[in-house]
């Protein structure tokens, strides 16, 4: 059912390496090790839409985690009431638990079909001459990948390690391939760590940004994942040859990368877009403006028609343009009056 898969990535690793070795030889080991780097971008590029959605999806399951909770606490005890009550909150929230799957997924086959390929890239039993091309090496996936290109593929060294042995590898196959067993045991051991390394660093650097961004932590499982997978793939990593570790540390590199920069940009997104919060005041260093407080209150001028004015004049109040005046009135002088009184 794969076997289409299969041919096609055959196909494009054979043309990239037509390029690679017009540049580089076709024989050496660097433009196969290019050929396997160049297409992993490209398959990763193919992948982008759904990373972004991937980490979009993430992020709004962490959000919602505390409402989650809620709806398990309430209807723990129906079951089916929870799932609908559950299904509706992503609904509303416009995420599926799926989504943060889907590229995981989609990768499969990809790793499965490159792992077909570059596990072929080895000579076959009863070789007795990796230099006989006829009795050691055959033509793969309808021949795309032929019995020569398989023989360059095979001996072809990085590091002085075959892209054909790996860890596992029998004394006999690294004898053919005029391997040394140190020098391939090291160089797997440091590529199985660092891809390790990388694997728990790129889920880690998800959590961070959303607890930074005041996301809720992570679900239980993804915790359980952060440190379960890196495991998983060292294990596994003993049995990949040199090419397929080749094409996981570029996976995990493009990753980090990758989503670093998405991540800052949906940080950004809502800060460019959102309201300002600025409080308007004085530019820096100037005096900040004080309101001054009313001095008098105003009250109809029939209440005190008989009251000097406070600049002397007689009583007679300036009117005002709603007819009021000023209430408020100095002191009046009791002496005055008395020597007034006096002389009269």
């Amino acid at each position: 059912m794969l076997d289409p898969f299969y041919n096609a990535v055959a196909w494009l690793i054979v043309h990239i390496h037509s390029g690679m070795g017009s540049i580089f030889g076709p024989t050496s080991g660097a433009s196969w090790a290019l050929s396997i780097v160049l297409l992993t971008m490209a398959m990763r590029l193919l992948l982008f839409p759904l990373f972004v959605k991937q980490i979009k999806s993430q992020r709004a399951m962490s959000a919602l985690q505390p409402q989650m909770k809620e709806l398990q606490a309430k209807y723990k005890n129906d079951k089916e009431k929870l799932n609908q009550e559950m299904m509706a909150l992503w609904r509303e929230a416009g995420t599926n638990p799926l989504a943060g799957c889907l590229p995981v997924i989609v990768q499969i086959p990809v790793f499965f079909a490159l792992f077909k390929v570059l596990n072929s890239l080895h000579p076959n039993k009863g070789c007795t001459d990796v230099n006989n091309i006829a009795q050691c090496f055959s033509g793969h996936f309808n021949n795309i990948l032929n019995a020569h290109l398989t023989h360059d593929a095979s001996v072809a060294k990085v590091f002085g390690v075959p892209i054909g042995a790996s860890f596992s590898s029998s004394s006999h196959t690294l004898s053919l391939l005029h391997a040394n067993a140190t020098s391939v045991k090291l160089l797997s051991v440091i590529l199985i760590v660092v891809m390790a390394a990388s694997t728990f660093i790129t889920q880690r650097q998800l959590m961070a940004r959303n607890a930074a961004s005041g996301v809720a932590q992570m679900p239980q499982q993804q915790k359980t994942l952060l440190y379960v997978l890196p495991v998983v793939f060292a294990l596994f990593g003993f049995k990949f040859p040199l090419g397929v570790l080749l094409y996981w540390l570029t996976t995990n590199f493009w990753s980090m990368a990758q989503q670093a920069v998405v991540i800052r940009r949906m940080d950004m997104a809502p800060a460019a877009t959102g309201p300002s919060t600025t409080v308007a005041g004085p530019a820096p260093g100037a005096r900040p403006d004080r309101v001054r407080p009313a001095r008098t209150a105003l009250v109809p001028d029939g209440d005190a028609e008989d009251d000097p004015a406070p600049d002397g004049s007689n009583g007679a109040a300036t009117p005002t343009t709603n007819g009021t005046r000023p209430a408020a009135r100095p002191p009046v002088n009791r002496n005055r009056k008395k020597r007034k009184g006096g002389r009269r």
